[in-house]
């Protein structure tokens, strides 16, 4: 019964932050995201519908959710824990194939930056450059 009543407390002022927050997140006293944020955690951390509907947020917002998994990534141990628990199943996949490839954002972003660097000739050959039957005899 205790138990229960603090699930529902706790729920109660997941929902209080979220409102004080919307209310106040035009004000100049930055007041609005820390509640939001201090709501959005408590809910996700205490209810499977505010899990679920986090979830189907980033899975239908793709901006939402490359915020969010770079939250996760910098985030300490029981925030990241709390907010991995949203993720999209293609998200699971996705970081799960990065990570077993020892891929990251970084070495996209490190190689993306290298080819652009090498110019247009590296990465997309010309029709002079191609090496064809008749070039090569």
């Amino acid at each position: 019964m205790i138990s229960n009543l603090r699930h529902w407390a706790i729920i109660g002022f997941a929902f209080l932050c979220l409102l004080a927050g919307l209310a106040t997140i035009w004000l100049p006293i930055p007041t609005g995201v820390p509640l939001l944020a201090i709501g959005s955690f408590l809910l996700i951390a205490n209810s499977r519908a505010g899990r679920n509907m986090v979830r189907r947020m980033r899975k239908q917002i793709d901006w939402l959710d490359r915020a969010l998994v770079w939250l996760e990534e910098r985030a300490g141990r029981p925030f990241d824990r709390v907010l991995k628990t949203t993720r999209p199943l293609m998200t699971r996949h996705r970081r799960k194939r990065e990570t077993e490839a020892g891929l990251s954002h970084q070495t996209d972003r490190a190689a993306a930056a290298a080819a652009h660097a090498l110019g247009p000739s590296a990465s997309h050959p010309t029709r002079e450059n191609e090496q064809t039957p008749e070039n090569s005899v």
